[in-house]
């Protein structure tokens, strides 16, 4: 809960309903507009005294950094108003401008570029990756990496184009490796970078696809669920039914059969003991009547137990 917000600022400009590629690169030139002003104030703070000078004072370096966390700054903003191909092309330009080929011509190529600019050129190549889709956005992507790796190649030539003091480190870039190494490193960190950003928006589409996978399995339980809650009420009305019929049986069974039960079984005991003919025959019209009654009765109890419930 204490990082919510600066997850929310990672995510301004994506969206989270269609995540895709460019959602992907979008949240990490967010990180990139975060991480960069924190790293350059904290610069800022190491060499405070230098800043506190009266402002004719300040060198040119020392006013690229506040410029460059306003652009930062910037850049974010314009992810927020959904403008994030302005802010990753915005930011992809000026970055390099501000912080090495214009200080390079103003300050006429100091002997410390002659390292700074090659590792500034190959951590560009890193941002490019970052900021651009090679599947989505491919002409953006290939023209910004076709013009980085070609100021890598020709890397010595603008260095010493805006030379004039001849300060340069003769020993360092008279080596005949001075530039292949740079492109050594270039291809390298590029590679990876390619296949680390690969591996994760593969895993990311993973994940996804996972995700989808559960949500259908949980809309197909859903239905399940309210398929067994039907059966299971339709079951529960069935046996509802059937108990009412048990309870008419047990009814029947204790009431209208105890009677002519009684009756055949009272008019069974009085034949025995009577003698005259006539009241014989009047008893047996009497138990007839009564096995009939009793029949009657069972024939009402077999159609309550053998009807269909009702729907």
């Amino acid at each position: 809960m204490k990082i919510k917000w600066l997850f929310n600022l990672s995510i301004l400009g994506v969206s989270l309903e269609s995540e895709n590629d460019i959602g992907r690169r979008i949240a990490f030139s967010n990180i990139v507009f975060l991480a960069l002003p924190t790293v350059y104030f904290i610069f800022m703070l190491f060499d405070l005294r230098s800043y506190l000078q009266p402002i004719q004072d300040l060198r040119f370096d020392q006013f690229i950094v506040p410029i460059v966390i306003g652009i930062c700054i910037l850049c974010l903003w314009l992810n927020k108003i959904k403008w994030t191909t302005t802010s990753r092309v915005l930011f992809i330009i000026m970055w390099p401008l501000l912080l090495h080929l214009i200080p390079i011509k103003i300050l006429q190529t100091p002997a410390d570029y002659y390292l700074a600019f090659p590792i500034g050129i190959i951590f560009h190549s890193v941002l490019i990756h970052l900021m651009f889709s090679q599947r989505e956005e491919p002409f953006m992507f290939w023209f910004f990496i076709a013009i980085n790796f070609l100021a890598m190649v020709f890397v010595l030539d603008i260095l010493l184009f805006f030379e004039t003091d001849q300060d340069q480190p003769k020993a360092l870039i008279q080596h005949t490796y001075y530039v292949l190494d740079g492109i050594l490193y270039w291809l390298l960190f590029n590679l990876i970078t390619f296949y680390m950003i690969l591996s994760i928006g593969k895993y990311i589409e993973r994940i996804n696809t996972s995700h989808m996978m559960i949500e259908k399995q949980k809309g197909e339980l859903d239905a399940l669920n309210r398929s067994l809650e039907s059966k299971v009420l339709e079951r529960t009305q069935k046996l509802e039914e059937q108990n009412k019929k048990l309870r008419d049986h047990a009814f029947y069974n204790a009431h209208l059969l105890r009677g002519p039960f009684c009756r055949v079984q009272g008019l069974m005991q009085l034949q025995e003991l009577i003698t005259d003919g006539k009241e014989k025959i009047e008893i047996q019209q009497k138990l007839k009547f009564s096995i009939n009654e009793l029949e009657d009765r069972i024939h009402e109890i077999q159609k309550i137990v053998d009807s269909e419930p009702t729907q």
